[in-house]
């Protein structure tokens, strides 16, 4: 990369965080207008878990201690069967997989995953711990400890850059992969600094690389942006129950900036070159049609990674597909595994 382009990307980074912090605190200026007489941050700390956390039909909650981290996770099936591992993104943790985790446990030992910084798993200090070479040496080191040679990967968000991360440098461990509303970091960063459109979507991107201001935005009437995000007024595969799960774990000191620490830690001004990965690694990258924050073009950009490499577009749905269209989503994972034998 020339000094010219870098100067370049350097100057758009920060007039584009400068101009979307602004936004921020205009939002704060106007959460205090609303109700001047009350804070906008301040939020119901809860001491019990919501009972939905601790329900059976999920599994059974472990820890272990991976690549000097402790992590939390859900594990539920037959430890006999082929290891499927479920990798969440942001702002989630565990429980964004339910409707996963009571589809497959039948056929796969499922292990649902809070990640470092995540849910009850340790939260590393530092904006450094959270780099992506160390998140996938976490899940290096978790199939290593449940004793497996091989694992399924099946990611959404956050998940996914780390999933396909971690088929890149493990592709031997790695029978099948699954992204949801994902993409590689390579094809992630190539459309960022080349795609107009796919920028604009990544706003939020340029916010978090501002310290403590994201997090106070976020937690503004109690983490209300969870409502926002992920209760779909037509379908009624998540209410308010499920929302107060969330709320339960991110409504805790600090809990909102290891999350936020996964992009400060990771963001980049190259563009990396594609390098072709012809492993025989069966590979699913499924898109939602209304996701606001990812451009379809990306695809493009990753079957040029990955030869063996299949895309779907689900319609219908948005960004938390997973959890909004879980039949969807079932069934195409199903079919992706069943057509190649997983």
């Amino acid at each position: 990369m020339s000094a010219c382009s870098y100067l370049q990307r350097v100057i758009v980074t920060n007039l584009l965080t400068i101009y979307y912090s602004l936004q921020l605190l205009l939002f704060i200026g106007l959460a205090y207008l609303k109700n001047p007489f009350s804070s906008p941050f301040a939020m119901k700390l809860k001491l019990e878990p919501p009972a939905r956390l601790t329900d059976p039909k999920y599994g059974v909650h472990k820890y272990l201690k991976v690549n000097n981290t402790v992590l939390h996770y859900v594990e539920s099936g037959d430890p006999s069967k082929p290891l499927m591992i479920f990798i969440h993104g942001y702002p989630e943790f565990w429980y964004s997989w339910r409707h996963q985790i009571v589809e497959f446990q039948k056929d796969y030992w499922c292990i649902a995953v809070d990640m470092r910084g995540y849910g009850d798993s340790e939260r590393p200090e530092g904006v450094s711990s959270y780099k992506v070479e160390l998140l996938i040496e976490d899940i290096r080191d978790l199939v290593r400890q449940l004793g497996r040679e091989k694992c399924i990967l099946i990611s959404h968000d956050w998940g996914g850059i780390i999933a396909s991360k971690f088929r890149d440098v493990y592709p031997e461990i790695v029978s099948g992969i699954v992204l949801l509303a994902s993409i590689s970091s390579a094809a992630w960063c190539r459309e960022i600094w080349t795609n107009p459109s796919q920028r604009k979507k990544s706003w939020y991107v340029f916010c978090y690389r501002l310290p403590f201001l994201p997090e106070k935005v976020m937690s503004i009437n109690d983490l209300a942006f969870y409502d926002a995000l992920m209760l779909f007024p037509d379908k009624k595969t998540t209410d308010k129950d499920d929302i107060e799960c969330y709320k339960y774990w991110f409504r805790k000191p600090f809990a909102l900036t290891p999350p936020i620490n996964y992009y400060r830690a990771n963001f980049s001004y190259d563009i990396p070159e594609i390098e072709e990965h012809k492993e025989n690694v069966p590979m699913l990258v499924a898109h939602a049609a209304n996701d606001p924050y990812i451009s379809h073009s990306m695809l493009d950009t990753m079957k040029k990674e990955y030869t063996t490499l299949e895309t779907a577009i689900v319609e219908g749905t948005g960004h938390f597909l997973q959890q909004e269209d879980p039949e969807k989503v079932n069934k195409l994972i199903r079919d992706f595994l069943s057509k190649h034998n997983i």
